[in-house]
């Protein structure tokens, strides 16, 4: 497993964290489920979300 990635429980801003404007402001806590890329292709942490046998 990647260590590097570590630590990380979304509980703090990532630095690639970029707001999803569609979201209201309120919204704007700088976690990975209210960034424009959570779940996409641009997230350089997907292998994180899906784990490793969907990568």
């Amino acid at each position: 497993m990647d260590e590097a990635l570590e630590p990380f429980e979304f509980s703090e801003p990532m630095p690639c964290y970029e707001s999803n404007r569609l979201l209201s402001s309120d919204l704007d806590d700088g976690r990975c489920v209210h960034c424009q890329k959570f779940l996409t292709l641009d997230c350089p942490y997907i292998g994180h979300f899906l784990g490793e046998e969907d990568e």
